[in-house]
């Protein structure tokens, strides 16, 4: 299958080439579209050594990877965070569940590095094919008509990927991959793993109350 990379950054120079490497050894066609927020480090310099199509955004992960989704070319998008690693048959899987009846989108499950006891039990909870438990750090992917046919991504400073599964899962199948992806748990040692599930849950809590994303992005900050 043909797939468009899509990478969103801002100051990723430390995590960037372990992304990058994950992606180049997946099978099929591909291209791989780094998004810039307005990094002020090497992130664009890191993107263009691996031969990836560069453009600067709006800072924003919404704002971004829509905009890297306008240059791309391939049938099939995975939006990928620069901080996440890729199993070398993420490929191979996005095929199978893109090409199953009635399936729009998919995700993968979690994993960490490093990894401590709460955050094994918080991968867990990312088998669960559910929106409060699927977020962009699992690697969302699904058709490019599909993408375009529901507008993108809110332009939305935190929450994006649970607002566009909103639109999503109503119309048809969203599946996970048995397969995980490895992410970085820096923002749950920044703070503790247990603050940061805890503030999760407040934010989760308050955008299915009502509350913007807007408001809530103040929250968020220190990790964006």
């Amino acid at each position: 299958m043909e797939i468009a990379y899509i990478i969103p950054t801002l100051n990723e120079e430390a995590h960037l080439s372990g992304t990058l490497d994950s992606v180049i050894v997946q099978t099929g066609e591909k291209e791989i579209i780094v998004a810039d927020g307005g990094s002020h480090d090497e992130t664009l310099e890191i993107a263009r050594s691996y031969g990836c199509k560069t453009i600067v955004s709006s800072p924003g992960r919404g704002s971004q990877m829509n905009q890297g989704a306008a240059v791309a070319t391939k049938t099939g998008l995975l939006f990928l965070h620069a901080d996440t690693i890729l199993h070398k048959k993420a490929s191979d899987d996005i095929e199978r569940i893109l090409s199953r009846p009635g399936t729009l989108a998919g995700s993968f499950r979690l994993e960490f590095q490093p990894n401590t006891r709460p955050l094994r039990l918080y991968a867990f909870f990312s088998r669960i094919n559910l929106p409060l438990f699927t977020f962009g750090d699992q690697g969302l992917f699904l058709h490019r008509s599909t993408f375009q046919a529901i507008g993108g991504f809110e332009e939305y400073p935190i929450l994006e990927d649970v607002e566009i599964q909103r639109r999503l899962r109503p119309c048809g199948q969203f599946r996970k991959s048995h397969l995980p992806v490895v992410t970085s748990s820096r923002r749950f040692t920044k703070i503790g793993p247990i603050r940061q599930q805890l503030l999760n849950a407040l934010i989760l809590t308050a955008y299915y109350g009502g509350v913007s994303p807007i408001t809530l992005a103040k929250l968020y900050s220190h990790i964006r």
